[in-house]
């Protein structure tokens, strides 16, 4: 018995050891297990400030691109992503992203102990100029390609790569040759029509209260089948004409009394290449004459009416809706995109006490006033949207709308808003100074959709002219009744269907219009349109190729965001990781 008790003493210590060397071993493992997770962790958050520290370098690439890399400070041009993007048709360059990475100027690094790697690189899409010179288009026009930028983030080992794709292009507002632009139609004429009807500027007899009245200062006027414009009295004592009259005193003008209405052509030139622009009057024949007046309509309408040869519409930088729609950096197009149907609204306006109610039915609303409430009391006691400036509609480039859109307010950019459908617009269009204090102007070009095919009225291509109250305009809570009746429309307007005015109201013959730019139609019906129509000419194509400036690339003052107007797809076409090879 005492021998099998000492044989036991040792087993309580082998299995204490053996569990200790379990618990040991399983411990160890523990930690390991742990510290592999530590690191990977460490490495997770490395990679992941590297991905930032990435996609941060490719903000920075597209930043520098908007803002064009070609700075009137920069002596050397060679550097401009610009000029690259417009003369050559590949390359790859790098960027300086030295400020990003390590600061400078008391500017912190965006990540102590990281470093930002990127460039460039750039092909052109030749079928594009092809395509467009098909359809008379000069072929150095438009320049369209993919923009590849590679951008690759280093955190302390850790390399993340990131490729982004977008496309760019570069439209050309002015070539080297004359008639190779883009922008206002017509840009040398502040009226010009194709097809008038024949009575557009008759004077009825016995419209005493406020006949017609349609002026043009300045600039050029063409009308291609001519027309024949009643000259009433006024006309004849109070403008030039009297110096193109025999008898400017005896002759007797046309309505009821002579002295209101009519067309004044006298401020402009005036062009036609089929029938004649004449004019009609009573012109006085003589004490030994019987009767003493006879009407004339046989005699040009003054002496600054002469016959030239019918325009071409290049000459008049007129385009089809494909040319546009292919020049677009934005394209709004439900047929191609069902998910841009979006964009199409009905908009109303109505005035206080729920009166008057205007309705713009499936419309792109591009509605630039802001809201009277935003607005202190500087301006005066009861400010209004117009006040606000914040919500201007900015259209830089050129805009694509397949659809009807509504119009009004404030615009700023520099562009042009090309509608395959109908524009409507409500009220005063004006321009601001765009966010880099330039000049802004306006194009806006109305064509018939392609399914209308109407010969005698046209159902799009129309700017049509609609007024509305709007009970929200001012602290008031209601509008005047004659805010939205005589409108000033400053731009480029370019109607295919036709300008006309759109009202039931009674007050029918209190809508005018003054519009500072030009004014191009195809099919004039001056008995649809405002009461009274000024059209005060201004070259608005100037303010897009900059004509006071050099345009040739090799001059030092020259730069190319002043020839060309370059715009960025907004959509990403590919965003993902790739190996880092910068």
């Amino acid at each position: 018995m005492i021998k099998l008790k000492n044989r036991r003493r040792g087993v309580a210590l082998f299995f204490t050891i053996c569990v200790i060397g379990l618990v040991s071993l399983v411990v160890y493992g523990m930690m390991h297990f742990m510290k592999g997770e530590v690191h990977l962790s460490e490495n997770y958050v490395d990679a992941t400030v590297a991905l930032l520290l990435a996609e941060s370098g490719v903000e920075e690439c597209i930043y520098n691109i908007k803002t064009q890399m070609n700075d009137k400070t920069k002596q050397n041009e060679d550097n401009s992503i610009y000029k690259l993007l417009t003369t050559q048709d590949s390359f790859t360059i790098p960027i300086d992203l030295t400020q990003l990475a390590k600061g400078g100027n008391k500017i912190e690094p965006l990540m102590s102990g990281g470093d930002i790697k990127a460039e460039i690189s750039w092909e052109r899409n030749p079928n594009l100029s092809q395509e467009l010179a098909s359809q008379g288009v000069p072929q150095d026009l438009a320049r369209e390609g993919t923009l590849t930028i590679n951008s690759m983030g280093i955190y302390n080992n850790i390399k993340k790569q990131v490729e982004v794709k977008k496309t760019i292009k570069a439209v050309l507002i002015k070539g080297n040759k004359k008639g190779d632009s883009l922008g206002m139609i017509a840009p040398g004429h502040g009226f010009y029509l194709n097809q008038a009807t024949r009575d557009s500027f008759k004077i009825e007899t016995f419209d005493f209260w406020d006949p017609w009245e349609f002026i043009v200062i300045g600039g050029k006027t063409y009308m291609k089948d001519g027309v024949t414009i009643d000259l009433p009295k006024w006309l004849m004592l109070s403008t030039s004409m009297k110096n193109d009259l025999e008898h400017p005193w005896l002759d007797m003008g046309i309505g009821w009394t002579g002295w209101t209405g009519g067309a004044n052509f006298t401020e402009t030139s005036i062009e036609y290449s089929d029938d004649p622009v004449t004019r009609e009057y009573y012109k006085w024949q003589g004490v030994f004459s019987y009767p003493w007046w006879e009407k004339s309509s046989s005699e040009l309408y003054s002496s600054n009416t002469k016959k030239v040869e019918e325009y071409s519409e290049k000459e008049v930088q007129a385009y089809p809706a494909s040319v546009y729609k292919a020049l677009a950096n934005r394209v709004i197009d439900p047929n191609d995109n069902p998910t841009s149907g979006k964009y199409f609204q009905d908009v109303t306006f109505v005035e206080a006490f729920e009166r008057n109610k205007v309705t713009y039915s499936n419309v792109l609303p591009l509605y630039g006033w802001g809201d009277w409430r935003n607005v202190s009391n500087k301006y005066n006691k009861y400010p209004n949207k117009a006040h606000d400036t914040s919500h201007a509609v900015e259209i830089n480039g050129v805009t694509y709308v397949k659809g009807d859109v509504f119009l009004e307010g404030w615009v700023k950019g520099q562009g042009l808003l090309v509608v395959e459908g109908n524009v409507y617009i409500g009220g005063d269009v004006l321009t601001l100074q765009d966010d880099n204090g330039k000049q802004s102007c306006l194009g806006v070009i109305a064509l018939r959709s392609e399914t209308d095919t109407s010969d005698d009225e046209p159902r799009t291509g129309k700017i049509i002219y609609e007024p509305h109250h709007d009970s929200d305009w001012s602290r008031f809570g209601l509008t005047t009744p004659f805010r939205n009746l005589s409108p000033r429309l400053e731009g480029s307007f370019h109607a295919q269907g036709g300008f006309e005015l759109k009202t039931d109201s009674s007050m029918k013959k209190l809508c005018n219009m003054d519009i500072v730019g030009n004014l191009s139609v195809d099919r004039f019906d001056r008995r649809k349109m405002p009461n009274d129509v000024r059209i005060t000419y201004y070259d608005w194509q100037s303010i897009l190729e900059r004509s006071g400036e050099d345009l040739s690339l090799g001059n030092d003052t020259t730069y190319i965001s002043d020839v060309y107007d370059l715009a960025m797809a907004k959509e990403i076409l590919s965003w993902r990781e790739v190996p880092a090879s910068l």
